[in-house]
């Protein structure tokens, strides 16, 4: 497991938060943010999210729908059972299982990318320790995490001063 070497925070106020966010993003550096419960306001001071999870989505659900329908396709012309001269192969029956399969292979593989994201996210990212036994983020107290290397620990540690934190937390290897 990796090391963490950066600044932590902690803030009682979101606008002091939400300013520190601002100049950290600033420096070109993405910090991590805990918080007791969403704030709108911590989600535009972070930017725009970029994730995979819709792409995910997307191409999973496309699989989906290829397999609805070719599965039956398949299996119809493999074994063919005539009907009153209507199609083997016809799309409207198929519907069906098309969209079943598209919403299945959607939210199982969507739920199985968030799963492995977030593991994956939190082994890139990694929370201080101390942060992690900090109580109060779960009831009234803001964090926020910034992973930077030694050269730059000073100059983040007087923002979040600067700003009003209450403790700073500066960790190395």
């Amino acid at each position: 497991m990796s090391k963490f070497t950066g600044v932590w925070a902690i803030f009682e106020y979101l606008d002091e938060t939400t300013e520190t966010i601002e100049q950290i993003r600033k420096q070109g550096v993405q910090p991590t943010v805990i918080t007791p419960c969403p704030k709108h306001e911590i989600d535009h001071a972070l930017g725009e999210p970029t994730s995979l999870v819709p792409w995910i989505a997307l191409a999973f659900g496309a699989l989906g729908c290829f397999i609805g329908y070719s599965l039956p396709a398949w299996t119809a012309s493999d074994w063919v059972l005539p009907v009153s001269g209507k199609p083997i192969v016809a799309i409207p029956p198929f519907t069906i299982i098309g969209f079943e399969l598209t919403i299945l292979f959607t939210t199982i593989f969507t739920l199985l990318g968030l799963f492995l994201l977030g593991f994956i996210d939190s082994l890139r990212f990694p929370i201080p320790k101390g942060a992690k036994k900090y109580r109060r983020f779960q009831r009234d107290r803001f964090g926020v995490v910034v992973r930077c290397d030694e050269t730059k620990l000073e100059e983040f540690e007087s923002i979040m001063k600067k700003n009003g934190a209450e403790e700073v937390h500066v960790e190395k290897e």
